[in-house]
């Protein structure tokens, strides 16, 4: 931001813009959009704006041309047809409209219409905030918030704590140029201060498909005039009725009752402005300006203006009387279309039901991604993991890792469209109140409650691990019964079918088949292929792998997911898994089980109880002990041979007797103690060895390490964090946090960062330095090496001071972690972190008044009267301001109702007639240097001081001598309506010394140059703060004068009067010092001596009143 001469800003540093005219083509009218417009259109567009505006429906042109400019902004014009190229393109007609067609009704308002009343019986006032949730799009924005005035006007403001009221419109209308976005539904000032009119309003969010009439009207109307589909998702209305012109009389009946209709479905949008028939009585030869703006201007370069501007005030005070349909305008407000990420988040959780209605039995996250992938009932997708099948409901998990670590998790309903809902909702709206939102209909959820599955395995030459644990081998041959179990609602068994390996004395296994029965029955064969593949059968049909995701064919079937990776794994309802290997012309699985079925099992896999004692179970419920023979084991084996679930052997095989290990011991005993050695004692590498005669067979654990990882690694847990993951701090404060974390040898990553660290021992020191985004995660590593996450979230107030934060309403940053709190601004404040002061000249002044950055509004122009924002004709006679009545460049003006003279002071002063000053002030800086005139010239020269904010590619000495001067001639022309009229400023070419070197100042340095000099006044204290720079105090506000005095600011420096408390009476020029008052101090001795006395006399009197009493009894 550059500013020249004080109050004149333009646009510097990276940012300054240039106006430029679009290339100007013409078309027919068939090629143009319609809409309902009293003959021809104005329309401005500036830059490279886009979009497209309502032109105008007439019967009785005999001509129509189109104008495109910057872009594709397009209005219809009858007639003839004008335009201007010098920054902007504006349409006009030569036509005079006509009041011959029907009149268009006000929709209901007031309390016939359910609506709301606004009032404020001042001469100026303002809405509430209008938010809707789906933003308005006007122009190329997306906005987020909108008020009306009582001026007829609407406008978008850029932060809540932004909100003129803008009595006074441009004379000539919308320029495409306006910083702020508005509306103008019939733009002059209005006065309710004297009890006559009123406004009201109606909120409509459809986002729902029950609607109001209303906005069924409001879709058939844009439907029927601008020949487009549309379903409105949000409508405001708002009505003045009975508006009086300013200054309004409390019997005035010349008044305007109109309305104004904003309407969008979240893409494009649209104002609908109504006048009320023979409603609309302004008396406009009694008005001061006659300036009446209908139209709008998005403050980025799209811009229209009703044709009604440049008419007569006759013809351009009664929008009622003319269009098509008389007293109907519609504009299209948008200029481009866009994805809106807010409607389709909150389309989406409109459609949501509660998460009680699925999300019932959903398993939590495993703690470890090692654990995830290990647990079959966990699959890769898109980049994580989530669960393998949807449960009953279609339910499921998805869980994030990063190294290793679970970072996040969360519930998901559907089997498809949730990460779309998810990037909707929680990374492009960039408002975190829609991801908590999502998170409401997506509960996230952690690894706590997680248990690992139980897994059995089977593999080898068979070598079997029992549910609990338990390891033996087995060489039947035939079809067995690996695994019967069964709850409450549904059963499932596993087969397995070894055949002889090759001619030796053993099996393996060459198929398994799996039954799941639950509301419907669904089994699953595996086959051994004579090439070493694998051949499925789901419910008797062979399977084509058809549907890949990343290293993984799936195949899914209702009950039951197949995937294909180095392993055949089917998981039955999300809960069961049976995880099919082969390798060298052997079947291996891998069965796991959830806890739902602990106690009810058996089979070979055993029986699951946590007692590897009673694994050893027949079919008659009788068992053999754990540490029985090889020969007993082999009987007991024999008795779970099964009937009918995989397809019948041909021949079926007899007489089978495989060798046992203790055999294979007694042929040769020192092979046996060699095998001993190469496989650490483990029987089963030492019955495969001998088997095969090789020492160097690879056993299970080098071939499927992921048959010996569920067996013994997957119990393994990373540490547990805890402590408040949401951390909240002021620009200045220093937070500091403890966290624990609970694990065998659990210690944390330290982080070291200028604003945060983070300690081995789980202390966190947050000190914000600025507003970059903010991403980090706490991490815990226990003695097993395994770690775990907790995913850290700030909320940072950068406000001016901490009881203007608003934590409630927050904005995330860059997608990080960070989020900024929004501000509450006192004081007149305003800006985003209410770090720019009041502003006398936001409101605008009066046409043809200028304003000081300091004293506001000048005086009202010659034959008129007012405080130079509201000025009207002279009705106060010969009243007049006294000369001199307002002190220290004070404005005097003559109230328009009482006609008394009225101040307006500069901000540091704080009474009537701005002599007692006390307020706070921003100095000027000072340069040292006189403005002087030009000798050359009929004008002047001025040295111009400019405050900017860097924001360039470029150096910064390039961006001083190249960038900055422009800014500043941009500055100077952008805000000629503030000057009075008349004045005419040429601007030549600006002269500077060309910049070479750079010092940076210190605040201390930088004093120097800002002195609080005003008019005179001493003992102003210069003050630095972050947010808004150097700021000169009063001592009065610093508690100057002491024990209770009153402190004034006068020129002399600030003054106390002191005034007696209690038996003190302050003295000296604070009142610092404290005296006994005499008079005070004997009232009070005095006071207390006669309330003894009377308590005395009262007691003597009770006393004789005694004695007395018992005399008379005696008597």
């Amino acid at each position: 931001m550059a500013t020249a001469a004080r109050s004149t800003t333009a646009t510097a540093a990276g940012s300054t813009t240039a106006t430029t005219a679009g290339r100007i083509t013409t078309a027919t009218a068939a090629d143009s959009p319609t809409g309902i417009t009293a003959g021809s259109t104005t329309a401005t567009a500036a830059g490279s704006t886009t979009g497209t505006t309502t032109g105008s429906i007439t019967a009785t042109a005999a001509r129509r041309s189109m104008v495109t400019a910057a872009g594709s902004t397009t209005a219809i014009t009858a007639s003839s047809t004008t335009v201007s190229t010098a920054g902007s393109t504006t349409a006009t007609a030569g036509r005079t409209p006509t009041a011959t067609a029907a009149a268009a009704s006000l929709y209901p308002f007031g309390m016939e219409g359910r609506d709301q009343e606004c009032i404020q019986r001042t001469v100026d006032f303002n809405s509430p905030l209008f938010k809707p949730e789906i933003g308005f799009p006007f122009g190329k924005s997306l906005h987020d918030a909108l008020y009306f005035t009582d001026n007829g006007l609407i406008i978008f403001p850029p932060t809540d704590n932004y909100v003129p009221s803008n009595p006074n419109p441009p004379p000539q209308g919308f320029s495409g140029q306006e910083s702020l976005p508005m509306v103008a539904a019939f733009w002059d000032d209005a006065d309710f201060s004297q009890g006559v009119g009123t406004t009201w309003y109606q909120e409509y969010s459809t986002l729902s498909s029950t609607k109001d009439p209303l906005v069924h009207d409001v879709e058939a109307k844009i439907e029927k005039y601008l020949k487009t589909s549309y379903a409105a998702k949000w409508t405001l209305k708002v009505t003045w009725e009975k508006a009086p012109a300013y200054p309004s009389q409390q019997d005035d009946s010349q008044t305007s009752t109109y309305q104004a209709v904003l309407t969008t479905d979240g893409n494009r949008s649209f104002a609908l402005l109504l006048y009320q028939d023979g409603g609309m009585r302004w008396d406009y030869s009694k008005l001061a300006a006659g300036n009446v703006l209908i139209g709008f201007s998005s403050g980025d370069g799209y811009a229209q203006n009703n044709e009604l501007t440049q008419k007569p005030p006759a013809v351009k005070y009664r929008p009622d009387q003319y269009s098509n349909v008389r007293g109907l305008w519609i504009y299209r407000l948008d200029s481009r279309s866009r994805v809106n990420y807010r409607l389709r988040c909150l389309a989406w959780l409109e459609a949501e039901p509660a998460p009680g209605a699925w999300n019932s039995q959903l398993p939590p996250c495993p703690c470890s991604q090692p654990q995830a992938e290990l647990d079959p009932r966990y699959r890769q997708s898109r980049g994580m993991l989530r669960t393998a099948s949807p449960s009953p409901a279609g339910a499921g998990v998805r869980c994030l890792y990063q190294d290793g670590s679970l970072l996040e998790g969360w519930q998901e309903r559907a089997w498809s469209l949730e990460l779309e809902a998810f990037d909707w909702c929680c990374r492009r709206v960039g408002k975190p109140q829609f991801c908590t939102r999502f998170a409401e209909k997506r509960p996230r959820v952690g690894c706590e409650g997680y248990v690992p599955p139980a897994p059995a395995v089977a593999f080898g030459d068979p070598h079997i691990t029992t549910l609990d644990g338990l390891t033996y081998t087995f060489n039947g041959l035939g079809d067995f019964v690996l695994l019967l179990a069964s709850d409450a609602v549904t059963s499932f068994m596993l087969h397995g079918r070894t055949a002889q390996t090759g001619a030796a004395q053993a099996t393996n296994f060459v198929a398994f088949a799996a039954k799941y029965i639950s509301a419907t029955t669904t089994t699953v064969e595996w086959t051994l292929g004579s090439q070493g593949d694998i051949q499925v059968l789901l419910n008797d049909e062979t399977i084509q792998f058809s549907y890949s995701q990343g290293e993984q064919e799936v195949y899914y079937s209702p009950g039951v997911l197949l995937v294909n990776t180095s392993s055949i794994t089917a998981v039955f309802d999300g809960a069961i898994a049976v995880s099919i290997s082969a390798n060298s012309g052997i079947l291996s699985v891998v069965c796991s089980l959830p806890d739902r079925y602990r106690n009810s099992t058996k089979g070979l896999l055993g029986v699951w109880d946590h007692d590897p004692a009673d694994d050893f179970q027949m079919p008659n419920g009788t068992s053999i002990p754990v540490n029985s023979s090889e020969e007993e084991i082999y009987s007991y084996g024999m008795t779970w041979k099964p009937f009918g679930l995989l397809t019948p052997m041909d021949p079926p095989v007899l007489n089978f007797t495989p060798i046992f290990l203790s055999w294979l011991r007694q042929e040769n005993e020192s092979q046996y103690q060699l095998a001993a050695s190469q496989c650490h004692s483990s029987k089963e590498c030492i019955y495969d060895s001998l088997r095969t005669q090789s020492l160097g067979v690879p056993g299970p654990c080098s071939k499927q390490p992921a048959v010996c990882w569920a067996a013994l690694s997957s119990g393994a847990f990373p540490p547990v964090i805890t402590g408040d993951p949401s951390l909240t701090a002021f620009r200045t404060d220093r937070v500091r946090r403890q966290y624990r974390a609970m694990g065998v040898g659990a210690r944390f990553v330290p982080h070291l960062s200028p604003e945060l660290n983070i300690s081995e021992s789980g202390t966190l020191t947050w000190e914000p330095r600025g507003m970059a985004p903010l991403t980090i995660n706490l991490e815990a590593v226990g003695s097993n090496n395994l770690s775990a996450l907790l995913q850290l979230r700030f909320t940072l107030c950068s406000c001016s001071r901490s009881q203007e934060c608003d934590y409630s309403n927050t904005v995330t940053l860059g997608g990080s972690s960070l989020q900024v709190a929004s501000c509450r601004c006192e004081g007149g404040y305003s800006g985003p972190f209410c770090q720019d002061p009041p502003d006398p000249c936001a409101q605008g002044c009066f046409p043809g008044v200028g304003c000081d950055s300091h004293a506001g509004c000048g005086p009202c122009p010659a034959g008129l009267t007012g405080d130079g924002r509201h000025c009207c004709g002279s009705t106060c006679g010969s009243h007049f301001c006294p000369k001199g009545y307002c002190n220290n460049g004070g404005r005097c003006h003559l109230h328009p109702i009482s006609c008394t003279p009225t101040c307006t002071c500069p901000p540091a002063f704080t009474d009537q007639r701005c002599l007692v000053a006390g307020g706070d002030f921003q100095p000027l800086p000072s340069t040292g240097r006189c403005l002087v005139p030009s000798g050359d010239s009929d004008g002047f020269t001025f040295m111009v001081v400019s405050e900017f904010a860097y924001d360039s590619r470029s150096t910064i000495i390039q961006f001083l001598n190249e960038e900055l001067p422009g800014a500043i001639t941009a500055a100077f022309n952008s805000r000629r309506r503030r000057r009075e009229v008349g004045a005419h400023l040429l601007f030549q070419r600006l002269h500077q010394d060309n910049i070479t070197d750079l010092v940076k100042l210190t605040v201390a340095e930088l004093r120097y140059y800002f002195p609080c000099g005003l008019y005179g006044y001493k003992g102003y204290q210069l003050h630095y703060t972050g947010t808004i720079g150097f700021i000169c105090i009063s001592p009065c506000k610093t508690g100057y004068c002491q024990h209770g005095g009153q402190c004034q600011h006068l020129p002399e420096g600030p003054t106390c009067s002191c005034f007696p408390f209690s038996i003190f009476s302050p003295a000296g020029a604070r009142c610092e010092r404290l005296a006994i008052s005499l008079a005070a101090f004997l009232g009070i001795l005095l006071g207390a001596l006669a309330l003894l006395c009377l308590l005395l006399s009262t007691a003597c009197l009770a006393l004789c009143l005694c004695r007395r009493h018992r005399r008379q009894h005696r008597g």
